[in-house]
């Protein structure tokens, strides 16, 4: 496995870490601040996921640069402790930010280990790795660092400390293998009103501010200053911005939340060196910001919506658990009208965690069986032949249809199209956090006919203390006469059939979508609950080839998000897009309600859901020409 390593590097490596062994220091703990990472595969890692183990090493690693004796010595010590609570990671010091590089170059030592990618380089740096022979070991539990210095040194010394619990002073040793470079050194002398101010207005003020979404408001220099360390915190564990995707991998994607390596690389630096203020001429950039007088955020480029729908008082009690609750909504509709747009301003959003709107044209909702039904005689007859049987047998022995199962083993039906009836009713808008508006392109719509009314299911989470919910749904129209030339469609991925064991860490699934036809896709969205803790989008062509599409590697079910591509993406008909999860219902996850439960699919957020949601455009809707 490790025959091409170069062996006179080995074993000049080894010399001199025996002499740096020699000059080992002993000095008071060290304490390193938590932080989070993907890794090369795409999954991230919140180091204080890791509190219930017993040690954390953390080793350099670069394309073509890692050094050969840690190489060695490290396989040796993830061998001697497979089994003994030791977290081993590499991690790449932002020399490379390419994952399949990284993936290439551990293949040809055939080392299986997760590469934290440090593409800001400040965890490197807050760990004070200086060379590439450089690792740590800390104590996870109270983030003490132990060791620093070559793995061939102390490092095993240090780990078995840990093992049986002996004090947690650091053993520091200086390395000998290439300096790691670093990209942070422009970033010295930081302006808050130049450098620093336009990152808050840019990423943050828009949810931090008087009457935003977020708990305090980020609107002035003094503000930002007294929350300077949070916001460090929340940057080094990824917490904020919130929904953030890898986007080192797959598409582009224009409403992504992401603060770029420079920005927080600045934000950092800056707090670190004390949260310097400059503000010139007495002018703060963000006591200069203006925001829209209005609760619809479509209105800067719409206007206020043609057709304002009040959902009725919901009254939400204190503590419990709240069914959810279907509500029909009459839109008063007295003529035909197209739809470009549609937004939902959530009164209470403390308590409204989600809404799901279904539109039922005047004739009534189409009747899924119906619609089961024409979707099977589309089927080649052998295909549906045996899933008839599947069904009458399951229903002759008292026993549910396996629906979860069929849909499983035949994606081209999809639990989308059994559910979309009219193609001419519009994609209308729903509500998440973090997702309240549907907007359909230029020239594209749907249509609500007269005495069309909304099916709203609402769901309710109590805060502690008992408010009445006042909703309101704003709908754009497209002017009188003008009717839009295509419409949008989509489909939804959605397993039934979960089961996931007790204190399970990471429990993984997968559900296939079948596109149909030629279409341009838009969105993408997941969609779990509260054990849900990583998704990924991969099309799989009818050529038999392959494309990450999305990466989100630290879902969270606070914020329901749909990622919109920077560029609508053409698939061939035939397209399958696997939906790729996983979920931690263990301890280590802080928003589990209860790891000791096995768990199915269900409604409510204690239960499970495994969906993903897509829109799409078919590319034909003009016929032939």
């Amino acid at each position: 496995m490790m025959g091409n390593l170069n062996v006179k590097k080995l074993l000049l490596s080894i010399i001199s870490s025996a002499v740096a062994t020699a000059s080992l220091s002993s000095l008071a703990g060290e304490r390193v601040g938590d932080f989070a990472l993907i890794d090369h595969l795409g999954a991230q890692h919140h180091m204080a996921w890791y509190d219930d183990q017993q040690a954390v090493v953390i080793v350099p690693q670069a394309v073509g640069a890692t050094d050969a004796a840690t190489l060695e010595v490290l396989i040796k010590l993830q061998s001697k402790y497979q089994d003994r609570d030791v977290v081993f990671f590499m991690m790449n010091p932002g020399l490379q930010s390419d994952r399949e590089a990284v993936a290439a170059d551990l293949a040809k030592y055939g080392i299986e280990l997760p590469v934290l990618m440090d593409d800001t380089h400040l965890v490197t740096e807050l760990l004070g790795i200086e060379r590439m022979d450089e690792a740590v070991v800390y104590d996870p539990s109270s983030f003490e660092l132990v060791y620093r210095g070559p793995v061939v040194a102390a490092a095993e010394a240090a780990i078995d400390r840990l093992l049986v619990g002996e004090n947690a002073d650091l053993v520091s040793a200086v390395g000998s293998a290439k300096l790691i470079s670093s990209n942070i050194s422009d970033h010295t002398n930081l302006s808050y009103t130049k450098d620093i101010a336009p990152i808050i207005a840019s990423n943050c003020a828009t949810c931090h501010r008087d009457g935003g979404i977020a708990p305090f408001a980020m609107d002035s220099s003094l503000a930002v200053q007294g929350w300077s360390q949070m916001i460090r915190e929340v940057l080094m564990t990824k917490r904020m911005p919130p929904g953030q995707i890898d986007n080192k991998v797959g598409h582009k994607f224009k409403n992504e939340m992401n603060l770029s390596d420079s920005e927080i690389q600045k934000l950092v630096r800056w707090v670190s060196s004390g949260s310097p203020v400059d503000v010139q001429d007495d002018v703060d950039p963000l006591t200069e910001l203006v925001w829209p007088d209005t609760k619809w955020t479509l209105a800067r480029d719409l206007g206020e919506p043609d057709l304002i729908v009040k959902v009725p008082p919901q009254a939400i009690p204190a503590t419990g658990v709240i069914d959810y609750r279907d509500i029909i909504l009459d839109l008063g509709l007295e003529k035909d009208r197209w739809v470009r747009a549609s937004e939902v301003a959530p009164d209470k959003s403390e308590v409204l965690h989600h809404i799901i709107t279904t539109v039922v044209p005047p004739g009534g909702r189409p009747d899924p069986m119906q619609a089961f039904t024409a979707a099977l005689e589309e089927l080649p007859e052998e295909r549906a032949a045996a899933i008839r049987a599947e069904i009458f047998s399951a229903v002759a022995s008292g026993k549910q249809p396996p629906i979860g199962k069929i849909f499983r083993e035949n994606p081209d039906i999809g639990i989308g199209q059994i559910l979309g009836g009219d193609d001419d009713l519009p994609q209308f808008g729903g509500y998440a956090p973090g997702n309240a508006v549907a907007l359909a392109p230029e020239g594209v719509g749907g249509l609500l006919k007269a005495g069309t009314s909304l099916s709203l299911q609402m769901h309710y989470t109590t805060s502690g203390r008992e408010v009445t919910d006042e909703t309101e749904i704003g709908i754009y129209f497209y002017p009188e006469g003008e009717v839009p030339t295509e419409k949008m469609t989509g489909g939804v991925g959605n397993d039934f059939d979960i089961a996931i064991p007790a204190f399970s860490k990471d429990h993984e699934m997968e559900v296939v979508t079948f596109i149909k036809n030629d279409s341009d896709l838009y969105s993408l969205m997941p969609h779990m609950h509260f054990r849900g803790k990583r998704m990924r989008f991969v099309a799989e062509y009818p050529d038999g080839s392959e494309e990450l599409l999305l990466s989100v590697p630290d879902y969270d079910f606070n914020w329901q998000l749909v990622h919109e591509l920077e560029e609508p993406l053409r698939v061939p008909a035939g397209t399958k897009i696997r939906a790729i999860g996983a979920f931690d219902n263990s301890a280590q996850n802080s928003a589990n309600p209860d790891p000791s439960i096995d768990l199915s699919w269900g409604e409510q957020s204690f239960e499970e859901m495994f969906m993903g949601f897509y829109a799409w455009k078919e590319s034909n809707q003009g016929g032939d020409d």
